[in-house]
Order: C-alpha cells, then sequence, then structure tokens
C-alpha cells in the first residue's frame, strides 16, 4: 500500500501541530505493509501575504481573520500538491488539515485525519472573540469541500465525531473514530515503568504541568491546587514545563523554559520531568483531545483534569485519571490528589493501571494496525 502524506510544514518537524503528524507519519513508515511519500513543505508565500491582512484587520477593528482559511491561500496549496502527484501513483492521501485538500483536484483516494473539524475548532476555542464573516464563510466553504473529497474523515474523540456527524448527517458515514497516540518516543515498558513508579518520592508529592499558553492551559486553578495541597500540610514540587520567560518566587515551584522536543536531548528532558512526578495536571478551559494526557499515563503518571472537549476521550475515572467539572471546587480536586497520594498501594496501582491502559488504547502500535483496518474497510 503506498501512502502519500500531505504536510503544510516539514513532516520531520516535531513541533509543528503539536507532533501529531510527525508521530503518525513515523508510525506509519514504521509498518511493513506500506510505503510513505512525503508530500510536505509547502511554499508559504501566499500565506505569509494573507497573514498581512490578518494583522490589519486586527489592528484596525480587533476581529480574527484566518489566513490559513483563505480561499485564495488554500487554492494555492491545492495546486502545489497537484504539481508534487505528477506521474506518481498512490493508493491513498492522507491529510491533516481541509484547507490543504479542499481545492485539491486528484483521483486518488483522500483519508481527513484531525482532533476536530475546524468550523467546530473555531466555536470551541474561539467563542468568545470577534471573527470576521469572511472567515466564518471562508471556513465553512473550505470545509464543506474538503469533506465532500474526502472518502473518509478520522476524528481522534467522541465528542469531535458526534459533533462532525451532527453538522453533515447526509455525509455521516464517512466520519470515524481514530485516536491520536502520543508525540513523545513512548516505547518503555511495564518493568521499567513498575521501577519508576517505585522510584518517586513517598514523601513529596511531585506534580507537573505541561504547557505553552498560561491562560488557555488553566495554570492559575493548578497553582491554586498546589498552595491549597501545602496549606493542609503536604510538600509539593510544582513543575510548570514549557512556559517561555515567565518567573514565579516560590521555592515550592519551578518553572522549565520551552524545550525542543526535535532533538533527543530536549526529549529525553521531558521524559524524564514526567517519570518523576506522580500526577500530571491539565486545566485547559478548551481542548479539543489533549496529547499530553497520553504522554503522562505512557510513563505511568496519572492525570488529573477537566473534563472539557475530547479528554474523556482519554481518561477513565479512577483507571487512569479523574475528570473534573471545570466548575469543580478546587478543594475536592486537592483532596482528591491527596488521598491518591497518601494510600501508597492505591497510588502505584493507579500509575500502573495508567500505564496499562495506554498500551491497551493509545500505543501508535495499535492505533496504525486500526488505521489500516479502517482505510481497507
Amino acid at each position: 500500500m503506498k501512502i502519500g502524506v500531505i504536510s503544510r510544514s516539514n513532516l520531520d518537524d516535531r513541533l509543528y501541530w503539536s507532533g501529531a503528524i510527525n508521530s503518525v507519519y513515523t508510525h506509519l513508515k514504521k509498518n511493513k505493509k506500506i510505503k510513505i511519500i512525503k508530500i510536505d513543505k509547502l511554499n508559504n508565500t501566499i500565506r505569509k501575504i494573507a497573514a498581512l491582512k490578518r494583522d490589519f484587520i486586527k489592528y484596525v477593528s480587533n476581529i480574527k481573520y484566518d489566513e490559513s482559511y483563505d480561499n485564495l491561500v488554500s487554492r494555492n496549496f491545492g495546486y502545489q500538491i497537484e504539481k508534487k502527484l505528477i506521474n506518481k501513483k498512490f493508493d491513498f492521501l492522507l491529510a491533516f488539515d481541509s484547507s490543504l485538500i479542499a481545492n485539491l483536484s486528484t483521483r486518488i483516494p483522500i483519508i481527513l485525519w484531525t482532533d476536530l473539524l475546524y468550523s467546530d475548532y473555531y466555536d470551541h476555542y474561539f467563542n468568545k472573540e470577534k471573527i470576521s464573516k469572511k472567515t466564518k464563510k471562508s471556513i465553512k466553504n473550505i470545509e464543506k469541500l474538503a469533506l465532500i473529497k474526502s472518502n473518509k474523515v478520522f476524528l481522534s474523540s467522541k465528542w469531535a465525531l458526534n459533533k462532525a456527524k451532527k453538522k453533515y448527517p447526509n455525509i455521516s458515514q464517512k466520519f470515524k473514530l481514530l485516536e491520536f497516540g502520543p508525540s513523545l518516543i513512548s516505547n518503555y515498558n511495564r518493568k521499567f515503568i513498575k521501577k519508576k513508579i517505585k522510584e518517586r518520592s513517598n514523601s513529596r508529592l511531585n506534580l507537573i504541568t505541561l504547557s505553552v499558553n498560561w491562560k488557555r492551559k488553566g495554570i492559575d486553578r493548578i497553582l491554586s491546587i498546589n498552595n491549597i495541597i501545602n496549606k493542609k500540610g503536604i510538600k509539593t514540587k510544582l513543575t510548570i514545563l514549557g512556559l517561555k520567560e515567565k518567573k514565579i518566587k516560590n521555592k515550592n515551584i519551578r518553572i522549565i523554559n520551552f524545550i525542543n522536543k526535535n532533538n533527543k536531548n530536549g526529549e529525553k528532558k521531558i521524559s524524564n520531568y514526567l517519570l518523576k512526578n506522580h500526577f500530571h495536571l491539565l486545566f485547559s478551559n478548551a481542548e479539543a483531545y489533549g496529547i499530553s494526557l497520553i504522554e503522562a499515563n505512557s510513563r505511568g503518571v496519572p492525570n488529573i483534569a477537566l473534563k472539557v472537549g475530547g479528554m474523556n476521550q482519554i481518561i477513565k475515572n479512577n483507571v487512569n485519571g479523574k475528570l473534573f467539572h471545570h466548575n469543580s471546587d478546587l478543594n475536592k480536586i486537592s483532596d482528591y490528589i491527596i488521598e491518591t497520594f497518601l494510600d501508597k498501594k492505591k497510588y502505584k496501582n493507579f500509575s500502573l493501571s495508567s500505564y496499562d491502559e495506554y498500551n491497551k488504547n493509545f500505543s501508535y502500535k495499535k492505533i496504525i494496525l486500526k488505521f489500516i483496518k479502517l482505510i481497507n474497510n
């Protein structure tokens, strides 16, 4: 089977799209039944010109304009991809962005794989912002074209899947559930994870959150939880990993600046930070999926998170984490963390269960097999 993988950016870039596209591409390459051809590194000149328009509109009227879903930009991407397809034969094309395929003219079957349809993405992440009418119209038109041209559309959560089916009932048969796995390399065996769980501190509760966005990732609430736990007599160390140039004067809190996982040393650092912590916290105001939840589980770290977007696709309560309502009392959340931490047997079983859940449902070895089955049906 020969598949052309489409990406606006370099497919080897592990930062683009939170590393999800690179992870899919990398694991597809490992499968001996599939031959992968890159269709990437598209010229962004037209998009950059449209970005100037975006900045001008934002400056003049404080209205959001999305240059990625500008009709001219989408047509230009389609034209570039068509040129790359000349004299090449594929069984399928795989894309992750509807703007790249909406204006693509080809007879090759197309698969679109994403965490959320782009129109739903805007409703979920930017519902309080002013969006330009032209952007709304462009998104709607481009998305429709892309869905019509796609033979199958994979969505990573039942939440996103149900939204898509409700919005496009006439083509609901195209939509299928297919999760994303971790962006970090996650090939630890159970024996290694068991050893790392045992090495975690018994006297100090170590918490970690992976974030590059203070406000959207709910860091203020995480800081409050850390403070409440301290006041209840439990010593903590909260690690906030990924924020740039942010400082907090608190000996119980450390901020680790952005670490580039495009190099092995950077990835190893992130992995080591995760392995030493008891819980991973994700308190996002909006989240379509939550790849960091899977990365924590793959290292035997349970998740404490808010029930938003597609996160309940990943977290099963008291199996690999705990989901709380976004209006939950922070004292209640803190008590759950403390109780679980202090019960050493319960915590050990919780951590191993978190790893087992990853291994069962979210390892790319399993996901790629599911991918092959879906495209062959």
